[in-house]
């Protein structure tokens, strides 16, 4: 498989070209994207420039470009395969159930999760896979929890999530990821009957009639598999990172004060969504002096633009200007604050019960997911301590 420029990596860095690129300036003619039938490519690694683009949605769409639309892919529910004013519809649904309040509550239910988790991977005894046993269970439980799923159903649907993505048996890959559409759908008609408390529920109680029975169990679903997956993502990186840094573990294990440094760091540095879908412009205008037409594709380097910020994994790096790692502008992950919690109460856990961790294999022997479609993600992550 070909990996376009934008996701490739030597581990976690980017390769020695998207480098030279952006010391050459910050917008390139250039192919990033298959299936485009020929429009003009950009690709987008200044930092300004980037932040630009993805705050204007008023001159950029974030729906692939197609020229028949009835081939355009339809993801019900998947708030970045909207423009306003859906867009604007359905973030308004899901948003009030991410504020601080709200996320909060949630608190004591995700510590719980992060101990058990934590105590399972203990009793397994070193090497273990930290990536299958506390990087995917984590966000998985979390989400169900998030969603309002039965606790007696958790277990297993967590399985589900991570197997629909991990598992090396396309079958069983197959069959979980359709049980997860299925509880998806089967969750969102019962909280569309019943309403309960959390993310489903308040939808259907707040705003009930702006939402379709699609979209219902398309949010539910996105949630299950695309978050977690990032979520599971971030944590194997953030641990990875970590590892073979033992300075910087033992400093956020002496100073845990660091934590909301060291969680802002962790998702610049990885920056494990390295480009969100594609840009369309809308109009003819001019970015960073070059005229850019209407149709015209522009993809937006996340980990270019994020490394400009730094090079050097440093928890105590002063977080100004911000990171893009959540996005910018309308699509600016909604789940923000939740992904932000899970680490901020994950990664002083980690340190704390785990003072000697370190790699179980070679640094080089690991082997890397390319952020495409996937996030970027390590397949295993050996650690023993």
């Amino acid at each position: 498989m070909v990996v376009p420029l934008p996701h490739q990596r030597i581990r976690l860095d980017p390769v020695p070209e998207l480098c030279e690129l952006q010391k050459a300036g910050p917008l390139h003619e250039y192919d990033t994207e298959t299936g485009l039938n020929g429009r003009k490519q950009w690709l987008v690694t200044g930092y300004d420039e980037v932040r630009e683009i993805l705050a204007d949605a008023n001159q950029f769409s974030s729906m692939r470009p197609v020229d028949d639309e009835a081939d355009r892919a339809w993801l019900p529910g998947i708030l970045q395969a909207y423009d306003p004013p859906d867009h604007t519809r359905l973030r308004g649904t899901v948003a009030p159930a991410y504020t601080v309040r709200r996320i909060e509550r949630l608190r004591p239910r995700v510590e719980e999760i992060i101990e058990d988790c934590l105590d399972n991977l203990e009793s397994l005894g070193s090497p273990v896979d930290f990536s299958r046993y506390a990087a995917w269970p984590i966000p998985a439980l979390v989400a169900c929890e998030f969603l309002g799923v039965p606790r007696d159903d958790q277990a297993e649907l967590s399985r589900m999530i991570r197997d629909s993505r991990e598992s090396r048996l396309p079958r069983q890959r197959t069959q979980s990821a359709l049980g997860v559409v299925n509880y998806s759908q089967k969750l969102a008609t019962r909280e569309r009957r019943d309403p309960g408390e959390e993310l489903i529920g308040l939808i259907v109680r707040e705003h009930g009639d702006k939402v379709t029975d699609e979209e219902l169990a398309g949010l539910a679903e996105g949630i299950l598999i695309v978050a977690v997956e990032q979520m599971a993502a971030q944590l194997a990186i953030a641990v990875l990172l970590f590892a073979t840094h033992p300075a910087q573990m033992a400093l956020l294990r002496e100073r845990p004060e660091l934590v909301d440094g060291a969680t802002e760091e962790v998702v610049r540095y990885a920056s494990i969504v390295e480009a969100p879908s594609p840009r369309t412009a809308l109009l003819d205008m001019c970015v960073a002096g070059r005229t850019i037409r209407a149709g015209d594709v522009l993809t937006c380097s996340m980990l270019a633009a994020n490394r400009a910020l730094g090079d050097q994994f440093d928890i105590t790096r002063e977080n100004s200007p911000a990171h893009l790692a959540f996005g910018h502008g309308i699509h600016h992950c909604v789940g923000a604050p939740l992904a932000r919690l899970q680490l901020r109460m994950a990664l002083p856990a980690v340190v704390r019960r785990f003072p000697s961790l370190r790699l179980a294999v070679p640094e080089e022997d690991l082997r890397f997911v390319p952020g495409k479609p996937a996030p970027f993600n390590i397949e295993e992550l050996p650690i023993e301590w």
